[in-house]
């Protein structure tokens, strides 16, 4: 009993804060609006993709429109950002098909639902028909779990998918995410067992320290996720995943319908949004933010410059 009162308290201690910074960013936003109308509200979850999409998102806005948008960062979590939205604290908020697939809508992952448009359909139709929101096309990019080794040594080794490592992974310390270690039916375990090989060892570490010990060469491979910034850095190859083993975790917007209803020229301003950034693009944006120490807004800016959306 004990324990469910603290997870209670606890809940309502992360509502309560959220509440207050999406209200503290409302009131921010009212009083810099430039003409008046309606302020627009992303929400990001608090790290630097996400924080780029959501300064991407602002800017097409501001420059296609005659409204402002104000970014909500730091929200935590997808399900904060997706329950903010509901209630309409939020007008919208980043996402990404597999987050939305495996966790909001508690769907499981079979051979038929590796197909990321197929999963974007699935995942858009239900946000319509439950939640009324729209989901945008994707950006193009897929953030997923990935195995990533020295390019150096994979252009030495004739490695260039996941499949290639077979004969050499039981030599190979695989540095891995201590989530994706004991993953729920898509952990080490099914993968190794999809792939048919096994790692002489499998130390759980965070990113950062991942990224450390594969330059100091105290580990051979890291799992990581296909658009780390560092993975450009220090110049390391995203093997292929051949065998389809990770879910397709496309970016996407997700927005309320009643808001793009009432406001169609913001619909039609985002609409660019779709295939927009690919993967290798995202590594280098992100790589701009985490490793150059860049403000997402100027990353942001710089690169819808780039593509001619934006003056």
């Amino acid at each position: 009993m004990v324990a469910e009162v603290l997870q209670q308290h606890k809940k309502i201690v992360l509502v309560l804060m959220l509440a207050v910074v999406i209200a503290a960013a409302a009131i921010v936003a009212g009083c810099s609006s430039k003409n008046n109308e309606r302020v627009f509200k992303v929400g990001t979850q608090g790290y630097a993709e996400v924080e780029i999409l959501g300064e991407i998102v602002k800017a097409i806005v501001e420059e296609k429109t005659a409204y402002e948008v104000q970014h909500v960062k730091s929200l935590g979590s997808a399900m904060a950002a997706h329950e903010a939205t509901v209630r309409g604290d939020l007008d919208m908020h980043t996402g990404f098909t597999g987050t939305s697939f495996l966790g909001l809508f508690e769907q499981t992952l079979t051979a038929e639902w590796r197909d990321p448009d197929k999963v974007y359909a699935y995942v858009r139709d239900q946000y319509l028909e439950q939640y009324n929101m729209y989901v945008f096309p994707p950006y193009g990019y897929n953030n997923t779990y990935a195995v990533a080794v020295p390019r150096h040594w994979a252009e030495e080794h004739n490695v260039t998918k996941q499949s290639d490592l077979a004969p050499y992974a039981k030599d190979m310390i695989l540095a891995v995410d201590q989530t994706w270690k004991d993953y729920p039916g898509q952990g080490y375990k099914e993968y190794t067992e999809l792939y048919g090989f096994t790692f002489k060892e499998t130390p759980q570490m965070d990113f950062g320290l991942m990224y450390q010990s594969i330059a100091k060469g105290e580990v051979d491979a890291i799992n990581c996720y296909s658009t780390d910034g560092q993975l450009i850095a220090q110049d390391l190859l995203v093997l292929e995943d051949d065998k389809g083993f990770n879910p397709p975790y496309n970016g996407v917007l997700i927005c309320r319908n009643d808001v793009l209803s009432q406001y169609p020229e913001i619909k039609e301003a985002l609409a660019v949004l779709e295939g927009l950034i690919d993967t290798e693009e995202m590594q280098m944006l992100n790589k701009q933010v985490v490793v150059d120490e860049k403000d997402p807004d100027v990353v942001a800016r710089e690169f819808l410059q780039s593509k001619g959306i934006i003056e």
